[in-house]
Order: C-alpha cells, then sequence, then structure tokens
C-alpha cells in the first residue's frame, strides 16, 4: 500500500507540473494572437516577398527598419505629394512628423526562397497614430548571390546600404482599427547589376496591398520546359521564376490587362498570352499553359 501510494503522489504532481506547463504555453499564445493595440498607437507589420531573378540563391542581410509618420494626419487621408517632403528633403523642422523603428527579425535572407505567392514576417511593431509615410530600409554588408554553385560577393552601390520606399494608403492593408499589414516585393530584376564580373546591389522595392492588387498564377508543363515568366504592360513589370513542377504566381499587380511571356527552354518554344485582365484583390487563374517545341 505504502507503495501504491508514492507511485501515485509522483504520478499526481508530474499531472499537475505538465498541467501548469500546458496552461502558461496557452496562456503565451492565447496573448501572442489577441494583441491589444495601446491606445494611441497604430500596429503596422511588414511582409517581405521576392520579385525573382534566374540565380540559385540572393542572400540579402537585413538589419532595420523605420517608419516616418506625419502625426497631424491618418492613413484614411488622401495621399499627396509636398514640396520638400521628398526621401532627400524631408520636412524636418515639422512637429507632426516623426521617424519609429519597428521590431525586424534582422539577418541573411535567401530571397529565392520568397517567390511564387511566398512571404515571411519581416517587421513589425506599435507605432503613434498618423500617416504613414515611408519606410526606411536598412542593409548589412553580408550580401551574396549564387550562380551555377559559385557564390559571389553583392557590393552595395556607392555603399548605400539604406533605401527610401514612399507609401501610399493603398499599399496598407487595413485588418481593423488601426491595424495594417504592408508587403515589399524585392524586385531583383532592377536591384542587381553585373559589371566586369563584379555582382552590385541598388535595392528596389515595390509596396503593395493585397487589397488593393491582383495576381497572376497557373502551372507551365511540360517539366523543365520553361524559364523565367514576365508580367507586363504599358505601365507595370512583375517577374516570376516557377517551382520545378512549373506553378506559379505573381503578386502585387496593379488593376488592368496584361501579357504573359514565358521563356521556353530546352527546344521549347517562347510563349506569350495576350489579354489578361487583373482585378484588385482578386487572383486570375490561368490553369495549365503547355508549352511546344
Amino acid at each position: 500500500m505504502k507503495s501504491i501510494s508514492r507511485t501515485s503522489l509522483i504520478a499526481s504532481m508530474f499531472l499537475l507540473t505538465l498541467s501548469l506547463f500546458f496552461y502558461a504555453c496557452q496562456k503565451e499564445t492565447s496573448g501572442d494572437s489577441n494583441t491589444t493595440i495601446p491606445p494611441g498607437n497604430s500596429k503596422l507589420s511588414v511582409y517581405l516577398t521576392d520579385g525573382p531573378l534566374d540565380f540559385q540563391k540572393v542572400l540579402i542581410d537585413i538589419q532595420r527598419i523605420e517608419v516616418k509618420l506625419d502625426t497631424c494626419r491618418r492613413n484614411s487621408d488622401d495621399d499627396h505629394d509636398q514640396p520638400g517632403c521628398d526621401d532627400d528633403n524631408d520636412r524636418r523642422n515639422s512637429n507632426c512628423e516623426i521617424w519609429d523603428t519597428l521590431d525586424i527579425r534582422a539577418g541573411v535572407y535567401d530571397l529565392l526562397k520568397l517567390r511564387n505567392g511566398l512571404d515571411t514576417l519581416l517587421a513589425s511593431g506599435f507605432i503613434l497614430n498618423g500617416k504613414i509615410q515611408r519606410i526606411k530600409f536598412t542593409l548589412g554588408t553580408n550580401n551574396s548571390v549564387q550562380v551555377d554553385s559559385i557564390t559571389h560577393p553583392l557590393k552595395l552601390v556607392n555603399n548605400q546600404n539604406f533605401i527610401y520606399v514612399n507609401i501610399k494608403k493603398e499599399h496598407l492593408d487595413s485588418l481593423s482599427s488601426n491595424n495594417f499589414n504592408l508587403y515589399l516585393d524585392f524586385d531583383l530584376s532592377r536591384s542587381i547589376r553585373i559589371i566586369n564580373g563584379t555582382y552590385w546591389l541598388k535595392p528596389v522595392l515595390k509596396p503593395f496591398g493585397k487589397h488593393s492588387s491582383g495576381e497572376i498564377e497557373g502551372k507551365v508543363r511540360p517539366v523543365h520546359s520553361f524559364g523565367m515568366i514576365k508580367a507586363f504592360n504599358a505601365t507595370d513589370t512583375a517577374f516570376a521564376r516557377p517551382e520545378n513542377e512549373g506553378e506559379f504566381k505573381i503578386r502585387g499587380l496593379r488593376s488592368g490587362t496584361y501579357s504573359l511571356f514565358i521563356d521556353g527552354i530546352n527546344g521549347y518554344r517562347d510563349t506569350t498570352i495576350t489579354n489578361i485582365s487583373v482585378t484588385r484583390n482578386k487572383e486570375t487563374d490561368l490553369g495549365t499553359i503547355r508549352l511546344t517545341k
């Protein structure tokens, strides 16, 4: 009887410890998923996605995200450009305009893993209520590309390690009151240049919101018949590099009519599809596209 009681006591203590641990984990998870926004603040979450290039890897060292706010205005206000309010000549004497810093997952990101509809949460945090005017995107020095299994340093043009991205209200997805998502498309086709064998980086970032932009998706067959894909019209261009099975998705497109160019490889012909209608907050599914020799 004494042995049974001791065993029962040990089992009871184990179950109690386990239940307390489970409760603590549940409480932490619940708190994270039901964030309360402090009075006088907004929450901004910044997601990173990729406008790809035909490399094996593109490794970008991202260190800091800052937000410029006009606290005298709101994100619902109309956008307008004012003299002295461009990237290099901010109205630094204005009592309304401030810079704030988001909490960031700093580190090296392989941008080619963020394609065909994939993205990652890059930074988020609470900022004062106001109109979001621009983002300052700061890089580290550990940038490189991999081409034909060889890694090359990616040098910053003029050693400039930051870029400003102007933000309009159409770029912000409003999830709830004072809670916004912003997507940044890292356009590698315009960001990387090769000069005399040296790879240079001058980042070009395209902001967009899911609610105010459209998507083109589909599948290219047969397997190994395709290279890069380009969606374009007179005012907008975006790229995709399909997965191994041919699936692709291009996001952040303005509403309009597009053409889609598919680079045929391994003896398959290039193909262009025209008159593709893109509508905001909708996916245009082209189904299966078959290339021919």
